[in-house]
C-alpha cells in the first residue's frame, strides 16, 4: 500500500478507537462499572499519565529495538490484550491498573504515528493535512454513530465496540506497509550505541522552548476539552442533539482546515503559524470568559481550526525543516507526552478545582495560559 493511503487509513482506524474511548468511556465506567463521576474521572486520568510515560520512554525504546513497522504490530497486539481486560475487572483498583495499561500500550501509537507522518513528509513528500484529516473525520463519525446507537441499546456495548475497533487496528498492522517503514532507520547504529535519549536538547534551547509552547497551549485547552459539554448544558438547550452538533463544530472546522491546509501561504513561516495559533487561543478563551452566551460559544468553536489544527501543522513543519530524523522521534515523543498528556493530566485537576468557583474564571485562566505560550513562542529562534 502506498504511503499516503496507508497513513490515512492508520489515522482513520486509530482515531475511531479514540472517538469511542474519549467520548463514551466515562459513561461506561459510571453506568456499567458503577463508579461515581469523581471516581470515573480519577480512573480516566490514568490514561493521560500512562500516555505521558509511554511517550517519554516506551515509543523510543520500541523503535530503537524493533524498528517502526514491528513496533506498530507490538503496540496493536498489546493494546488489544489490555482492552480485553476491562471485561474481567470491576473494582476501582483493578480499573486504575487496566486503564493505565491500556494507555501505556495502545496509546503509544500517538507519538509513533506522528513520527511516521514526519518521516513520510520528509522522505515521501506526503501532505500531513491531507492524511491527518481522516483521523478527525473518523473521530466525529464514530462519535455520532455510537451516540445514536446507544439510545437504543445498553451502555455495556461500549466495551464491545471499543474492543472490536482495537482488534481491527491490530489486523491493520499486519497488512503490507509502505517500504519506508522497513527501510528508513531513524537511529543509525552509531547513534543507537552512543547517544542518550533527549540529552542533545541541553544544547538546543529552541527545542525545549517549542515543547513548552505546546505544553501551555494545550493546557489552555484543558477546560474546553474536559468540560465543553457540561458548559453547554448550563445553557439548558432543549434539543439535546443540538448540543452534540455544537460540540462537533470544532471537529468540522478542524476537518475543513486539514483538507485545505495545502493552500496555506508558502511565504509564511511555521513559526508565524504557531504565533497565530497562540494568539487566537488567547483571544478565544478571553471572549468565552467575558461573554457567557451560546452564540458566542458557537462562533468560538470555528476557531478550533486555528488554535489546534494550525498549531499541529506548524509543529510538523518545524520538525521537517529544523530537526534531523533521530531528533524528530524525541521531539514527537515529548510533543505527545508533555504537550498533550501531561497538560491534560494536570489540567483535569486544576480546571476541575477552578470550575467549582467560576466558569468565567476558568476561561480567564485559560487565556492567561495561552498568552504564556504566545510569549514563549516569540523567543523561538527558528
Amino acid at each position: 500500500m502506498e504511503a499516503k493511503k496507508w497513513l490515512a487509513l492508520n489515522y482513520f482506524l486509530q482515531y475511531a478507537v479514540q472517538g469511542v474511548f474519549f467520548q463514551y468511556w466515562i459513561v461506561y465506567l459510571t453506568t456499567i462499572k458503577d463508579l461515581s463521576v469523581l471516581e470515573a474521572s480519577a480512573v480516566f486520568s490514568m490514561i493521560y499519565l500512562a500516555r505521558f510515560i509511554s511517550g517519554i520512554f516506551l515509543s523510543t525504546a520500541l523503535i530503537k529495538k524493533f524498528g517502526l513497522h514491528l513496533s506498530y504490530k507490538i503496540i496493536g497486539f498489546s493494546g488489544f490484550i489490555s482492552v480485553l481486560m476491562y471485561g474481567f475487572v470491576d473494582n476501582k483498583i483493578n480499573l486504575f491498573f487496566v486503564t493505565f495499561l491500556f494507555g501505556i500500550t495502545y496509546f503509544s501509537l500517538t507519538p509513533l504515528t506522528e513520527t511516521t507522518s514526519s518521516l513520510f513528509l520528509k522522505e515521501g513528500n506526503v501532505d500531513y493535512g491531507q492524511v491527518r484529516v481522516f483521523g478527525s473525520i473518523s473521530f466525529m463519525i464514530v462519535g455520532i454513530i455510537v451516540g445514536g446507537v446507544l439510545g437504543y441499546i445498553s451502555n455495556s456495548y461500549i466495551f464491545y465496540v471499543l474492543a472490536s475497533l482495537v482488534f481491527i487496528y491490530f489486523i491493520f498492522t499486519l497488512i503490507p506497509a509502505p517500504y519506508m517503514l522497513n527501510t528508513v532507520d531513524l537511529y543509525s547504529g552509531e547513534v543507537k550505541k552512543e547517544s542518550k535519549q533527549f540529552l542533545w536538547m541541553k544544547n538546543d534551547i529552541d527545542a525545549i522552548l517549542l515543547i513548552l509552547v505546546f505544553f501551555f497551549l494545550q493546557l489552555s485547552h484543558a477546560a474546553y476539552n474536559n468540560y465543553n459539554v457540561l458548559y453547554l448544558e448550563s445553557f439548558n438547550i432543549s434539543l439535546k442533539w443540538l448540543t452534540g452538533f455544537i460540540v462537533s463544530i470544532s471537529v468540522i472546522s478542524e476537518i475543513l482546515f486539514f483538507v485545505f491546509s495545502n493552500k496555506l501561504p508558502k511565504n509564511i513561516s511555521a513559526k508565524k503559524f504557531l504565533l497565530i495559533a497562540c494568539f487566537v487561543a488567547t483571544f478565544r478563551w478571553l471572549i468565552l470568559a467575558v461573554f457567557k452566551n451560546v452564540y458566542v460559544f458557537v462562533f468560538m468553536q470555528t476557531l478550533h481550526a486555528l488554535t489546534f489544527a494550525l498549531a499541529q501543522i506548524a509543529f510538523i513543519l518545524l520538525l521537517n525543516s529544523k530537526f534531523t530524523s533521530d531528533k524528530t522521534l524525541d521531539m514527537q515523543n515529548l510533543y505527545s507526552a508533555v504537550g498533550f498528556q501531561l497538560s491534560a493530566f494536570l489540567g483535569m485537576y486544576v480546571v476541575g478545582f477552578i470550575w467549582d468557583i467560576s466558569t468565567s474564571l476558568v476561561f480567564f485562566v485559560s487565556s492567561a495560559i495561552a498568552f504564556i505560550a504566545l510569549i514563549i513562542a516569540t523567543r523561538l529562534k527558528f
